[in-house]
């Protein structure tokens, strides 16, 4: 029922009159964006307790997770200019762009590089060496948060010689963990490794006591997760010695294990990716090989389960005569391959952006163009998960 609470006034409208069951606004509210939810909490207490609550957190994950947007950090590789975080939305649809803006990023001496994407955490390397400053946010809820810094430095005596990072979820302790591995040289030229690894619930690093053995970890890579862990690609050493492997990490147990790759891995660069839920590898030709020892396609290779209880590695994927022009850089929705094509227009390096799909082979151009630029790209969903 409409009342009037003055003459040519605006109706208000009484509460009864809106009053719906609890499910219905919950589901209603859970189809919304995170942007609208931001502005519904002031509207009602009601409201913003229930947009609070895990369950409700959880809920409104589960419906964004199934519409994944490409989130990317473009940057030129020599000079610093011309970089930016954007966010792709429907890739596969309309597309739209957005360039994001971090909150901290004026008074950060280096643009932040991004470590992971997930379930709408972003977290974000802001150190200008050494992987030693890191920052939690959220996009959407324009939550930022600076975590405490690392445990393990560099010293004049004890140098880093590098660092590999990934960010995941640890659902058995429902748990968002960053991981640091830290290599420092040591006096047999064999690298000595420390880890230590971020709790975002207890809000704290702890430096485990756990190591991995003979392999070096490639340069250049950040750790991707499948099913609970995070995973590297390297190079084999004693016993795996001229391959290449994948070290893993479980955030559950927080132990790590060396995962050996198809043979075909040591003549060609190796992409680790997720694809449906599995761990996988884009194998694709070197800019450079010595001994001219180069292969000159692309492979992809996916390890799932067998009869048996082993997991093994299948092909499903072999384009001859592949283009060193193509580069894989990640997959969008966990299903389809992201590329990067390097070509030359008006005398400028020009890049763009294809999506495919290995299981029909098709390819879509998304309408970015860089000139000149270097990027990362990560699949990313809405949610409301606190930074906190």
């Amino acid at each position: 029922m409409n009342s009037w609470s003055g003459s040519g006034r605006r109706p208000r409208i009484m509460a009864s009159s809106l009053s719906l069951p609890q499910n219905t606004i919950t589901d209603i509210l859970s189809r919304l964006p995170v942007k609208s939810l931001t502005r519904f909490k002031s509207v009602s207490k009601n409201w913003a307790d229930l947009t609070s609550a895990p369950a409700f957190i959880a809920a409104h994950l589960r419906r964004s997770s199934t519409d994944p947007s490409l989130l990317i950090r473009r940057y030129h590789s020599q000079s610093g200019w011309d970089y930016g975080i954007w966010l792709i939305t429907n890739p596969t649809l309309s597309y739209a762009t957005q360039l994001l803006r971090i909150p901290l990023e004026e008074s950060l001496p280096l643009f932040p590089k991004i470590v992971g994407s997930v379930d709408g955490l972003v977290c974000l390397d802001i150190s200008p060496c050494y992987a030693s400053d890191f920052a939690m946010w959220n996009s959407g809820t324009k939550q930022i948060k600076r975590l405490p810094l690392p445990l393990i430095t560099s010293s004049r005596d004890n140098p880093i010689w590098m660092v590999f990072h990934g960010f995941g979820f640890d659902s058995f302790n429902n748990d968002y963990k960053l991981v640091r591995i830290v290599s420092f040289r040591g006096n047999d030229a064999s690298p000595f490794l420390r880890v230590e690894v971020y709790s975002l619930r207890e809000a704290v690093w702890k430096e485990i006591e756990e190591r991995f053995e003979l392999a070096l970890l490639c340069g250049g890579q950040d750790g991707v997760v499948v099913d609970g862990s995070l995973n590297w690609a390297a190079i084999g050493l004693q016993g795996f010695a001229d391959r290449k492997v994948v070290i893993s990490f479980d955030m559950g147990r927080e132990v790590f294990k060396t995962i050996p790759l198809p043979p075909v891995t040591r003549y060609g660069n190796v992409k680790v990716v997720s694809y449906m839920g599995l761990l996988a590898v884009a194998v694709y030709p070197l800019v450079f090989a010595a001994n001219g020892n180069n292969m000159n396609r692309f492979e992809f290779w996916v390890q799932g389960d067998c009869e048996d209880g082993m997991k093994r590695w299948s092909n499903m994927v072999v384009v001859e005569n592949f283009s060193k022009s193509l580069v894989p850089v990640g997959t969008w929705g966990d299903r389809e391959l992201v590329f990067k094509h390097v070509g030359v227009r008006d005398r400028e390096n020009q890049s763009s952006l294809f999506l495919f799909d290995p299981v029909d082979h098709t390819t879509k151009r998304l309408p970015v163009d860089f000139v000149d630029i270097c990027f990362q790209g990560f699949s990313y969903v809405e949610s409301l998960v606190s930074v906190s």
